[in-house]
């Protein structure tokens, strides 16, 4: 039982403390303290060493490690919890840094979670530099980035929220991730440095995860409209960037009903008469009311609205009114200058502040009110537009800070019904809204391309963001246009998963080789085909913190080709998904896990364990499995 029977073993320096779930062997050194955890089987899961350049040869630790005194003002506590160990460094001194750091094991090992990337490869073969905090920041699409490490041996490490980190992983030394605490930029107004980890060892992985959804990350309360996870989504972003107005969104809107989609549909970017004013221009359109009323009229059935988290200079009647009344985030010289994409002088809304987030939402009731709409995409929400450090005097426990910012965000989002996606988060699994994969190029590979629409939709589901909508089908063409290619087989990737986001129109894209629309129609209706299965995922995500996208070896945490296989996906536990994701490819490998899986396309009966070298998969075929019971 938990709290019992501990067993201490003492061999020169090494001492074994043994739990129900797991044991922990601590072996101090003149270079800090070697750690090994083992499961309750005897198997090592994690090993590491703590507190990397202290010599603890000659220091006290009540020989169960429950205080270690290093000096005066800094200490080390190692004790147990619930599956597992509480790691808790404190230091009065400001300028002390703790290090810990931990073997990934690669080619061994498999690690899931962490931070959202611009190159999404698995998480063990990301590098991290430790010069850098981890927080919740724009840079490196780090738009969700959880403290949270969980390993194919079923052992998860979560740092506490108040930790000052920063993470150095395959970086300083190859195969290592340390855990880094600094109580500097953008850390700021602490009175003391802390690192604060749990280690926690369940049987398997799958067994780990759920454990730490109901205990640590955190599960939705609800789901999103079911018209948002139904029906496609058509955004003007893609095809028309900002340049928008009345014209176009007819024309945009009357090609999708002309060629017999539907949907909902949202208007993007650039439509105020200055961004942060959330009041239309009337020169790009002149009488809104009447183009929703028309989008409406085509038979679409939501109408959605881009909405910005900033104020930019030149928009002078608000910008004055936020700064008059201390609505912007500020750094601790009381500058308020922030830095995104449509300006180099502009000020982020303070959501930490409630009259400042009042401020915002008032502005967007009146949209939604007056305007009609049904719903909101909430861009950005990142923390590091101001010119960090960022300096939040309403927050009451500085330790939270900056990422506070971003949970503030996404709760004031969270006010605007269920028809809301957000792109940033922190610490908010539980809300019923989607969280945006962020922009993806129109690219195929690693380099934020079609492949990372997989490895993305793994990381945030594992992070217990479960209601994930993916970014634009195509991505966005910033660095070159899509084909009908790279087009088809994104909605074929993207047809299983919670929600279909289209920017390119499919016949903008004719082929010679292929109907490219009629390839989308046939994936769009199998999403639609599908909708009842992606609902019941995300009930039991709501109920129990399942996945709605797992990974593959959900369905058998014991399987190693499972865990090494980063390209392919499940829906729900029953569905199998194996996207073409190369270029030109008309086959594939496919893997499948134990049990009768059913070919999608054929009704093919499979046994797995088995590996199908070449599956057929030619441009209009997506591969697809399910389980039989």
């Amino acid at each position: 039982m938990f709290g019992t029977n501990i067993i201490l073993f003492v061999y020169i320096f090494l001492f074994c403390f043994i739990f129900s779930d797991s044991a922990i062997i601590l072996d101090p050194t003149n270079n800090g303290i070697t750690v090994s955890i083992q499961n309750d089987a005897g198997d090592k899961t994690l090993q590491g060493i703590l507190g990397i350049g202290q010599n603890f040869n000659n220091i006290d630790c009540n020989n169960d490690f429950s205080k270690c005194i290093i000096d005066e003002q800094t200490i080390l506590s190692i004790k147990e919890v619930n599956s597992g160990y509480r790691v808790s460094w404190t230091s009065k001194n400001t300028s002390h840094s703790f290090k810990d750091c931990y073997n990934l094991n690669i080619g061994e090992t498999f690690w899931f979670g962490g931070p959202e990337r611009y190159v999404q490869k698995p998480l063990e073969q990301l590098i991290l530099d430790g010069n850098n905090p981890y927080i919740i920041k724009n840079s490196d699409n780090f738009a969700v980035a959880e403290r949270y490490y969980l390993n194919s041996k079923g052992t998860f490490i979560f740092i506490h929220d108040n930790v000052p980190l920063f993470i150095d992983q395959n970086n300083e030394q190859n195969g290592t991730v340390c855990f880094i605490a600094k109580s500097q930029n953008p850390y700021i107004n602490r009175n003391r440095t802390i690192l604060n980890y749990d280690i926690i060892t369940k049987s398997n992985s799958k067994e780990a995860q759920l454990f730490a959804v109901n205990n640590y990350l955190g599960k939705p309360t609800d789901h999103p409209n079911e018209k948002m996870i139904r029906e496609p989504i058509w955004t003007t972003w893609p095809k028309y960037k900002k340049f928008i107005d009345d014209g176009k969104v007819r024309e945009f809107a009357q090609s999708i009903a002309d060629n017999k989609f539907g949907g909902q549909l949202e208007i993007d970017e650039d439509w105020e008469i200055c961004f942060g004013s959330h009041i239309f221009n009337k020169e790009k359109f002149p009488d809104i009311n009447s183009t929703t009323s028309f989008i409406r009229s085509l038979g679409f059935s939501g109408i959605t609205l881009w909405i910005n988290p900033f104020v930019n200079n030149d928009c002078q009647n608000y910008s004055t009114e936020g700064l008059d009344k201390g609505y912007f985030v500020k750094d601790p010289e009381g500058n308020t200058r922030a830095i995104w994409w449509e300006g180099d002088d502009a000020h982020q809304i303070d959501f930490t502040n409630p009259n400042a987030a009042e401020w915002f939402a008032s502005k967007i009731r009146r949209l939604a009110e007056d305007q009609g709409f049904d719903g909101f995409k909430f861009d950005a929400g990142e923390t590091d537009y101001i010119i960090p450090p960022g300096d939040y005097d309403w927050v009451k426990d500085q330790e939270e800070v900056p990422n506070i910012f971003t949970k503030k965000y996404v709760e004031t989002c969270s006010q605007f019904g269920d028809l809301v996606e957000v792109r940033s988060a922190w610490r908010t699994q539980g809300y019923p809204l989607f969280t945006r994969m962020i922009d993806k190029d129109s690219l195929w590979g690693s380099d934020n391309g079609l492949y990372t629409l997989v490895t993305t939709l793994i990381q945030m589901n594992i992070d217990g963001y479960t209601l994930v909508l993916p970014d634009m089908i195509g991505g966005n063409g910033y660095r070159q246009q899509p084909t009908a290619e790279l087009i088809v087989r994104w909605t074929q990737a993207n047809a299983l998963m919670p929600a279909m986001q289209f920017g390119y129109l499919p016949w903008d894209y004719p082929s010679d080789k292929f109907d490219t629309v009629e390839i989308v129609r046939k994936y769009a209706n199998l999403h639609a085909e599908f909708g009842d299965t992606i609902i019941e995922a995300m009930e039991k995500s709501i109920l129990n913190g399942t996945p709605v996208n797992p990974p593959i070896w959900w369905i058998d945490p014991t399987d190693s080709t499972a865990f090494a296989t980063d390209d392919e996906f499940l829906l729900g536990e029953n569905i199998l998904v194996a996207p073409v994701l190369v270029e030109g490819a008309v086959t594939r490998k496919v893997y499948l896990p134990k049990g009768s899986w059913q070919d999608g396309n054929n009704g093919s009966i499979y046994e797995g364990p088995l590996t199908i070298s070449n599956y057929n998969a030619p441009i209009n075929i997506l591969p697809y499995f399910i389980k039989q019971n």
